[in-house]
Order: structure tokens, then sequence, then C-alpha cells
């Protein structure tokens, strides 16, 4: 038996793993599917230059994702009419041209002041799905997850629009209307346990979880609540290894109305990313607020009325993320917490210690890092080659579409072919595969594809030849 060992990337070489689809940080843009505007601090914008903007913003960080909120509220009376269906087309056509996929909900409720003036009928969004259904089809390969949205302020699910509607036939509608092979994430946790029933099973297998309200310590607003004993929070750490998790903090200027700490604490988050298996997590909160004006106005005056306007309130001049970059990890940390990580981060090519931080620990490791530990084949059988992969990200690899294994000869043919188990893939997991050989030719290298649902592809952790997006090993 021949074995071989791929080398690890080293830490100075991390960033090209930055482009890896379907994980990691991302932003957030709106769409006003009536008008083709933007919403908020870009109302009078076109909404694809408000997303060029936005994506200017975040360069240095390499985000993947969009969270993308396309608001139907001039459509509240109304079924959707070609208009709409252009402005949404048109603008997944931008999201491609920049090599993003999109996290998306649908909503129809912008406003703070007065929110339920523009909530529609429960008729309304169903005849609304049912005319999406087929435009989510046609879209689906540029859609990381799909958010349950629509109900409440936002699309979040609010107690009080939440006891006002019919959530169950509209989130049953949602996963009616849209592909079945698409993550749908709910804000809460109850909303799975009290409309999925025991006899659902494809619908109970879709169900993800969008974790708002981050802020380090527990919070009700959080997807199962604030208490990490109760056996809802036990339920979440459970059903997250088996589904796409996203989450967003607060704006940085509410860290002061709710928390005793000017910045969110990037431990206690990290602990929370790590169990929770997140994917992806949203940098449009609580980073750049004070560069970029990136929230409503409306908002700030909303949350100082909420909270009382606490006294010798001062607002932050730094985001919690970027805060987090002068808060050191260390390899020792991370072995104390039993976080995923690969030691080879900590170097360079040269083996030279390099620093790290939280925020470059979040950067990297959210969702999956996939890296090839081991090549083995044994010669004189000639009958298979065996792979050992381990991930070392929070999260296992689902929202890729495929992950496929190949062995070729001298000739460069396929002489083996096999598929990896996405879900097998779990935080600091090794799994062994096999790759049958289908003639008695010597494998000459080993390729490993991460295949997205817009044929975009990821690369491994390791040191190899990367060439039409395959990661090959050289035997």
């Amino acid at each position: 038996m021949e074995n071989y060992y791929p080398k690890q990337l080293s830490g100075d070489q991390t960033k090209i793993l930055l482009t890896n689809p379907d994980r990691g940080f991302r932003f957030e843009v709106y769409l006003d599917v009536k008008t083709g505007k933007s919403i908020y601090e870009y109302a009078d914008e076109d909404a694809i230059a408000a997303l060029k903007r936005e994506a200017s913003l975040y360069t240095d960080d390499h985000p993947q994702i969009v969270q993308v909120y396309f608001y139907l509220t001039g459509y509240q009376h109304d079924p959707l009419d070609a208009q709409a269906f252009n402005h949404m087309s048109a603008f997944f056509e931008e999201l491609a041209k920049l090599n993003l996929k999109a996290l998306l909900r649908f909503a129809y409720i912008s406003e703070d002041k007065r929110p339920y003036r523009q909530a529609p009928s429960v008729q309304r969004v169903e005849q609304h799905l049912e005319q999406l259904s087929g435009w989510l089809y046609e879209h689906r390969k540029q859609i990381h997850a799909l958010q349950a949205g629509i109900i409440g302020p936002w699309g979040e699910w609010s107690a009080h629009a939440r006891e006002t509607t019919d959530e169950s036939a509209i989130l049953h509608s949602l996963l009616l209307n849209s592909p079945q092979d698409l993550t749908v994430q709910v804000r809460y946790l109850n909303i799975k346990n009290r409309n999925i029933g025991v006899a659902e099973k494809e619908n109970e297998q879709r169900i993800g979880f969008h974790d708002d309200f981050l802020i380090g310590i527990g919070h009700e607003w959080n997807t199962a609540g604030k208490n990490h004993d109760s056996n809802e929070y036990q339920q979440l750490i459970r059903d997250s290894k088996t589904t796409i998790v996203d989450g967003e903090s607060i704006w940085l200027f509410a860290n002061p109305m709710y928390l005793k700490t000017k910045y969110v604490d990037p431990e206690l988050t990290t602990q929370r990313m790590v169990e929770n298996h997140f994917t992806t997590l949203s940098i449009a909160h609580n980073y750049h607020e004070i560069k970029t004006n990136s929230y409503y106005n409306v908002t700030l005056e909303n949350e100082l009325k909420r909270t009382g306007k606490p006294e010798g309130l001062k607002f932050p001049q730094m985001g919690s993320f970027e805060y987090w970059k002068h808060v050191p990890v260390t390899p020792d940390l991370l072995d104390k917490k039993h976080w995923p990580y690969q030691k080879s981060w900590f170097l360079d090519q040269k083996n030279q210690t390099i620093e790290r931080n939280y925020f470059e620990y979040l950067r990297d490791y959210l969702g999956y890092r996939l890296e090839v530990k081991q090549i083995s084949y044994n010669s004189t059988l000639n009958a298979a080659v065996y792979l050992t992969l381990k991930n070392t990200g929070f999260a296992a690899p689902l929202a890729l579409k495929q992950i496929e294994l190949f062995a070729v000869d001298q000739q460069q043919n396929i002489i083996g072919k096999a598929f990896v188990e996405k879900g097998a893939l779990q935080t600091n997991r090794e799994i062994n595969t096999v790759i049958p050989l289908i003639k008695h030719n010597q494998p000459d290298k080993v390729g490993v594809r991460l295949q997205a649902t817009n044929n975009s592809t990821a690369r491994l952790a390791n040191v190899c030849q990367w060439a039409d997006g395959i990661n090959w090993f050289k035997l």
C-alpha cells in the first residue's frame, strides 16, 4: 500500500480560499420590486447601482454571498406583473456578473413607524408565491438559501405579526412553491416546531435557521431564545448540524443599548458560531457603519425609543468586527476551546509564526474548510484508491451541489469516480472514501471537485494543482 500525505496550505496562502462559494461573510442589499430602486439609505437610487456600491465596500473581505431583500410592498393589493419579474431578473443578472449568490428573502413591510399598513392578506401572499414559483426554479442556481421572510417588518416574524396571520399556510406555500433542494431558513426554532408535522420529513429536512441579534450573550430574539441550557437550544445544536445556518449581529449604534461592554464579545460569539454550525455571517452589521452610514436613521430612532435612551449613551466609533481584528487567537486558545483549525494556519511558507485574530478566524472557518489528509493506493491489487477528507470548518458543506472524486491515468483518462456524502463532513471529522477503479491502469492523479449550484468550484486547504475547477494530487 502506497500512502500520500498532501501538504496543508500555509497561513499566508489562506486568501485563495476566500472565493470558495456558499460560505463565509456576507453583506446585504434591497430591491423594491415595483420600482427597481433600493430602500432605506439608498431609497432614491437604482437597486443595481446600490448593489455595486455596497459590494465595493467589502472588496477586501471577499464575500461570496449577499443577503437580498426583495420587497413586494408595491403589490400588496395586486398580482405581480412583468415589471416585477424584469426587475428581479435584472438584479440576479448583476449578481452573476459579480460572482455573488443570493441569500434571498421576500418581504412586504419595510416601514418602522406604521409597519402593519403594508401587510398583505394571506391570499395575496399565496398568489404571489404561486407566481414566483417558476422564477425561483429558473434562478435556483444563483440562490444560496431562501429565508422564510414575508411575515412582519422586514420579514422577521415578529410575535405580533405571527399572531395576526396564518403563518403555517404561508410557510407551507413557500415550501410548496420553491425548489425542493433549497433550504428555507426560519427566524425562530419554534416556527419549525409549531408548523412542520412529524410526517413532513421532506419539509423538516429543508428547514434551516437565520439567528439574528447575535450579541455574544443570549437574547430572547435569538433563534432558540436566551437560555442556552434550555431544551430548545439543545435541539438547535443538534438540528444545525444538518442544515444551513446564517446570522447577524446588531447595528453598532445599538451596542450601548443592549450591552454593558462597548463591543460584542468575540469569544462568546465564536462559541455560538462553532456549536451552532454557522455557514454564513453578516458583516453589514457592527462593522463599517460609521464609514458608510449603512443603516436607516428611523431604525436608530426606534431603538432609542424602545430602550428609553439609556443615560450617558455614547455610540462606539468602531464596529465589533473591526475591533475583533485587534483581539488575538492562538493555537492554545483554540485547543482549549476545542474549536476546529489547521495547525498550518498559524505558519507562513517559511514556517514562521503568523499572528491571528478573531476576525480572521471567523472569516476563514465559517462554513466548510476541507482538506485531503491521506491518499492510499494498492499497486498490487489495482482495485481502488482510498482518500481521507477532513473538515475543519464550523459546518458541513451542505449548500454545495456535490463533491466528486476522480482518479486518472497517465493519459488523463478517468479510470475511477466517486461522490462524497456532504452531510458526513461534519466539523473536525475525517471521512474515508473509496474510488473504485474501472480499469486496472496505474492511477497518476486524484482529483477533488467541490461544485456549487451555479457551477463555481471550491479550493481545498491543501497545496495542490488547480485546473478546470478540480483540486489535483499527483501520486
